[in-house]
């Protein structure tokens, strides 16, 4: 894989996360370990998927940007990228009702057939703005 390669699995990330979502698990192996320090790990597309519909279901507004694509060798990708959305309830990590969200990720993904099949992704919120 190279850098526009990465690009574009993650530009695909992007679209099918804030465009398509409903087919959001389809970009990953059935098998596909997705580990978050902050959160543990998910062992399969359906878990990881139940996991982002939540946070979808309390952030309806949910959008994801890539920010930019830093790494691609081999069956590797890493890209950096920001989530925001408003908390309308439902996930307490978000806050309560009415907060805006943001969350910060950077994450290395190992894409085989052109399928994440192991991602791990640092996530933090950055510091809010006046």
């Amino acid at each position: 894989m190279d850098l526009e390669e990465a690009t574009k699995m993650a530009k695909r990330h992007e679209a099918t996360y804030n465009d398509d979502f409903e087919h959001y698990g389809d970009i990953y192996a059935d098998d596909a370990v997705v580990y978050r320090p902050v959160q543990g790990a998910t062992h399969d597309k359906a878990t990881m998927a139940a996991v982002e519909r939540r946070a979808t279901a309390a952030c309806p507004d949910r959008k994801t940007r890539v920010l930019r694509v830093f790494a691609a060798e081999g069956d590797w990708m890493g890209m950096e990228e920001l989530w925001e959305g408003t908390n309308t309830g439902g996930d307490e990590i978000f806050g309560p009702p009415g907060t805006r969200v943001a969350v910060y990720a950077v994450s290395l993904c190992e894409v085989r057939g052109g399928k994440f099949s192991r991602v791990t992704a640092w996530t933090g919120r950055p510091p809010a703005t006046s």
